[in-house]
């Protein structure tokens, strides 16, 4: 994390806390000299700490470690965040092209493996290809790590379909104890995940788990007011229990909101598993 050291020092003063107390239990108080003068570095999951203990999360700190400016980085990762469900195949051609003027930085060089792979998607063996050239990022970078940045859970969420069922799971479950332990205030993080899980689990026909977990996801959604999101779950347990009269009611009630887009994909997906 860039100027991380310094960051830390401005936020530490600002906040009036002495170097004892930012590293209680978990440095002493030279350490924290240290990171302060860009004479040593820390792990990613004390990072973490630090910057939790200075009551911020790390987008935050990143924010505010770059002047309070949005790094080229993050405008990058909004665009892919942003690109939703339809495959704009010009929209995905010039975001590839401003990652790729991105020199050394690997979350951005994964972004770009997989705008790489969605291009590949309609193209005859495409979605094999695409596979192939998404699924080294699990096995032969990310799988190792133990604690995930925030962009690696995001890049694992993008590509978790790329993967078997037991592979998918794999990767679920250790999204979400990261989540759980380093992230818990990241509540749409989490419900993003489940609700790829759901997709995931329906997809393979394990109904009952999917109607489990789409119901474990109601009470983060209403906690986070995305009743929209709340509509689509209803929606895909009426779709997992056959009932296709209410799933079609839920779709309705995305209409009336405004959801025309949700709408849209949950009719697809209505004639996909209705066929």
């Amino acid at each position: 994390m860039s100027n991380f050291g310094k960051t830390i020092h401005k936020l530490r003063t600002t906040r009036k806390m002495t170097q004892q107390e930012l590293a209680q239990d978990l440095f002493d108080r030279s350490t924290i000299s240290k990171i302060e003068n860009a004479e040593l570095s820390t792990t990613y999951e004390n990072e973490l700490k630090l910057i939790e203990r200075l009551g911020l999360n790390p987008n935050e700190f990143e924010y505010i470690s770059n002047g309070y400016h949005i790094s080229t980085k993050n405008q990058l990762l909004h665009r892919f965040l942003n690109l939703d469900g339809s495959i704009d195949q010009d929209e995905i051609k010039n975001l590839l092209e401003d990652c790729l003027w991105v020199k050394n930085d690997n979350d951005i060089k994964r972004i770009a493996i997989i705008l790489k792979s969605l291009l590949l998607v309609d193209k005859p063996k495409g979605y094999t290809h695409a596979q192939e050239l998404v699924q080294p990022i699990w096995f032969d970078s990310l799988s190792d790590l133990q604690v995930f940045t925030v962009t690696d859970i995001t890049i694992l969420n993008s590509i978790l379909f790329a993967f078997d069922y037991r592979t998918a799971n794999e990767i679920i479950a250790k999204i979400i104890a990261n989540i759980d332990n380093h992230y818990p205030f990241m509540k749409t993080l989490k419900t993003n995940t489940l609700i790829n899980q759901a997709i995931i689990q329906m997809t393979h026909h394990k109904f009952k788990l999917a109607v489990t977990t789409l119901n474990s996801l109601k009470p983060l959604l209403k906690s986070l007011r995305q009743y929209d999101k709340l509509l689509v779950v209803n929606a895909r347990i009426a779709i997992c229990q056959k009932h296709k009269l209410e799933a079609l009611e839920q779709i309705s009630l995305l209409e009336k909101i405004g959801a025309d887009n949700l709408a849209r994909h949950l009719k697809q997906e209505i004639e996909e598993f209705f066929k």
